[in-house]
């Protein structure tokens, strides 16, 4: 079914773009991806770093309660919320710390995603501690909030582009749900200098750049006047992304916890991501009038509160899940943390290590 509303759409144009084929497989209201309930964890496709270690969740909680005290902030918005682990572990911590948010909104897209995410909250009695908003537009969101986004900015719809003999070219996807590339003028769209492309990359190189990050932060932008925003995601600063070994693009594909780099097969039956170029999104903020305050790996920032602090070491399961989290042979390199904020006071920095020079 999926394909047929793809070769439908398609049809009425001859091609459409990476980004338009990318937001039918995984967003279709009907077949997407996401409009799947077993997505996450061991018998799902792939398990992220909340449903590792509560830990996780409880460093975020000790995060907002550091800006909540000095900021008067008293929401949590949580973009792409996945099956509510992340909520559920944070607000059961923030219960014990007596440090509670009034409202915790959940922006999602998939009603599959939303109905799992409300059985959740249910089960755990949680709507009894805090109020939990379902949203799907942006000027539903409050005007100060605490943000996270947890491997969400990863599979927002991306475009392909590659340098060809000293131009570009952009991909499309024709009715054989093949890859075709044609002549494309990079002027044409003036976010695409927010990439920090450099300038000597090789012929034949793949890129992406994704208009649906800049449209997202554009839009938080527009309704939020005082944020603390935090992301957590895999990918690298500009000048650690476009290196030779990347020169077919950071397009990957996931299901059954086994990844592959062919986007066009099994449409629908697995997730479609791509690599997190940070200093785009550090761009952006920039141009919205944000400040970028930290960028690090996942384990820095884990560290920097105390995560090893709250495991009981004798536990072996405990144990391993929080260096599955921290070790750079898991977790704890592949994945960042961007820090940006905007209208407020800021804590003393306590991070062990930040790197934002790299941006």
């Amino acid at each position: 079914m999926l394909k047929e509303k793809l070769k439908s759409k398609i049809k009425k144009s001859k091609s459409i773009s990476f980004s338009e084929y990318m937001e039918v497989v995984l967003f279709d209201s009907e077949h997407g991806f996401y409009e799947n309930k077993k997505i996450f964890g061991k018998d799902g496709h792939f398990t992220t770093s909340p449903l590792v270690s509560k830990y996780f969740s409880h460093c975020i909680g000790k995060n907002f309660i550091d800006i909540s005290k000095q900021n008067k902030i008293n929401n949590v918005v949580e973009f792409g919320a996945g099956n509510a682990k992340l909520a559920t572990d944070l607000i059961l911590y923030l219960r014990n710390q007596k440090n509670l948010p009034e409202k915790y909104y959940l922006f999602e897209k998939s009603s599959c995603l939303v109905e799992a995410q409300k059985e959740v909250i249910n089960n755990h009695n949680l709507d009894k501690s805090c109020d939990f908003i379902w949203i799907k537009d942006y000027n539903e969101l409050p005007s100060q909030a605490f943000i996270i986004a947890n491997e969400f900015f990863d599979c927002i719809p991306t475009d392909l582009f590659r340098r060809k003999d000293n131009h570009y070219q952009k991909a499309y996807i024709n009715n054989s749900l093949e890859l075709t590339w044609q002549k494309y003028d990079p002027h044409s769209e003036l976010s695409l200098d927010y990439l920090s492309l450099p300038s000597n990359l090789p012929n034949n190189y793949v890129f992406e750049f994704s208009s649906g990050q800049f449209d997202i932060i554009n839009n938080i932008s527009r309704f939020i006047d005082k944020a603390y925003f935090l992301i957590f995601d895999y990918g690298y600063s500009a000048n650690e992304l476009y290196i030779d070994d990347r020169i077919d693009g950071t397009i990957a594909c996931i299901k059954n916890h086994l990844s592959d780099f062919n986007p066009l097969s099994e449409v629908g039956n697995k997730d479609i991501s791509a690599f997190i170029n940070f200093s785009y999104l550090r761009n952006i903020f920039d141009c919205k009038e944000w400040s970028t305050k930290a960028f690090m790996s996942q384990a820095n920032y884990l560290l920097s509160f105390e995560i090893l602090d709250d495991i009981d070491i004798s536990e072996i399961n405990e144990l391993n899940a929080i260096k599955k989290l921290i070790l750079p042979n898991h977790m704890g390199e592949l994945f960042k943390v961007l820090i940006a904020h905007k209208n407020i006071n800021m804590i003393s920095n306590k991070f062990i290590r930040n790197d934002i020079m790299k941006l």
